[in-house]
Parts: structure tokens; sequence; C-alpha cells
């Protein structure tokens, strides 16, 4: 079992009372958030509608506008996020960095992996990129319940490969009983940056809902289930001093000027000469 690969010590080692810092753990996960929506738009969608010959009408943080449609440029978003996402978590397993940095790393793989959950919100409602993508298929209903599984398969191993990755920080890194705030923390604050951003789509008020409330606290929802996922995994470990996250100015000011530029130059979008 891969909890056992957590070293055990004894559990009644002393728990450090200081916490990370929440006002750096809501930058960055604004910051994430904003990045793992742009790689969805202008990384996925934006770059193969230009690579496909299709004319580019807006860019915003809810979608892309273009005139003609392709199955590939609706794939791509979604395909975008699990590969940024997985990289970013090979990254945050393979290099030992400072826990600041492997902090942000693991969240930006988290919102980008967790984005696999438009795989079940397009086969459930019938609407989104992959509706797009699987559009004029036949049979529809067998074409939507096997994007449903996929997606349902491709979401809860998002979820335990973050798990897994985040168990093996702990507690050397990461102090088991931090995480439940940490998470909670960056969830909130991505989930605010978007819906608020979502809120000056050029496109439709409906958008909001969809692209703003679901993308963001629906599809992330799965992140804040990680730290009972390690709990219940680990083996009994001692709750050890982790040197904790600072309040930093440069995360502050990252998440000021992201969130701003993310709000209000995208929020509105981009709009391009057809």
């Amino acid at each position: 079992m891969w909890g056992n690969a957590v070293a055990t010590e004894v559990a009644s080692a002393t728990h450090s009372s200081t916490r990370d810092s929440i006002v750096t753990l809501a930058a960055m996960g604004v910051v994430a958030c904003a990045l793992a929506d742009m790689t969805h738009e202008a990384l996925g969608h934006l770059v193969v509608a230009w690579l496909a010959g299709v004319r580019i009408v807006s860019l915003s943080t809810v979608a892309i506008q273009t005139v003609g449609t392709s199955r590939w440029v609706a794939a791509a978003g979604t395909m975008a996020n699990i590969l940024v996402g997985a990289l970013s978590l090979v990254i945050f397993n393979r290099v030992d960095t400072r826990k600041g940095l492997s902090c942000f790393l693991w969240v930006f793989a988290a919102f980008n992996l967790l984005n696999s959950g438009y795989f079940i919100a397009s086969a459930l409602l019938g609407n989104g990129d992959w509706a797009a993508v699987i559009g004029g298929l036949k049979p529809e209903w067998a074409w939507r319940s096997a994007l449903g599984a996929v997606g349902a398969a491709a979401y809860a191993g998002s979820i335990s490969w973050l798990a897994r990755s985040m168990a093996r920080r702990v507690p050397h890194q990461f102090a088991l009983a931090d995480l439940p705030r940490l998470v909670t923390t960056v969830y909130l604050a991505g989930g605010a940056v978007l819906t608020t951003a979502s809120i000056f789509n050029p496109i439709s008020p409906k958008l909001i809902l969809i692209s703003g409330v679901g993308a963001s606290f629906v599809v992330t929802v799965g992140l804040l289930r990680v730290p009972a996922i390690v709990r219940r995994h680990m083996a009994a470990t001692s709750q050890v001093a982790c040197e904790p996250i600072p309040l930093s100015i440069g995360w502050l000011s990252a998440g000021i000027v992201v969130g701003i530029v993310f709000v209000a130059v995208f929020g509105p979008g981009i709009h391009f000469l057809v």
C-alpha cells in the first residue's frame, strides 16, 4: 500500500502551532486557478484553433468564440489541462523544492487535473466542450455514457494521484493536520476569482453559473476530499513541526496583479479582428 512508503515515527511528537499564512495560500490559489483557466482557454482552445485555421473572435475566462466549429478545438482545452497538470505533478514528485513552491506546484496541478470533471459535466448536461466533441455521433446515449465513465475514472484517478503525491511530503514538509486548511483556502480563493471574472463575460449571463461557479467550485470540489484520503491511507505518523509558509509579499503581489488582470482584462475578453 502506498501509505507504507511514508516513514513511521512516534506519534507522541508535538505538532507545531505555527500555521501556513492563509494570505499566501489564498494568493497561490488565485494564481494557480487563473493560470489553469488560461491553460484551458488559451493554451488549449486558442492555440489549436489557430493551428487548425479556425478564425478566433474573442478570448475570455469562460470560452473562446470562433467562426466555425471543430471537434479538435473543443477537445483541446481539457486535454491541455490534463497534460499540464500531469507535468506539474510529476515535477512536484521528482524535484525537492522549498515548501512554498512545492505547494504551488501541487495546487496548480490540482486545478488542472480536476478539469477532467468536464467529461462528466458534458455527459450529464449534454452541453459544453465534450458535448461538442461527440455531437452528431450515434447512438448519443452510448457516447454520453462512455464519456461519463471516462470522466469518472479520470477524476477519481486525479484525486488519488494528488493524494498519493501529497502523502509523500507528509509529515516532513506538510503537516497532516494542516491539509484541510490548505485545500479549503486555495479552493475558495480560486473559485472566487474565476466566478468573479465570469460575471464580466461577453457571451451570456448563463456562463456565470456554468463556466464560473460550475467550472470552479463544482468541478474542483474533489480537492476537498484529499486530506481525508491522505489520512485514511497513511500509517500513524508523528505530527512534527514543519516549516510554515510565511506571509509572502511576493505571492501577495502576484495574487493581486494576476487577479486584477484576470478579472479586468480576460473577464470581459480580448477581441480579435475577424
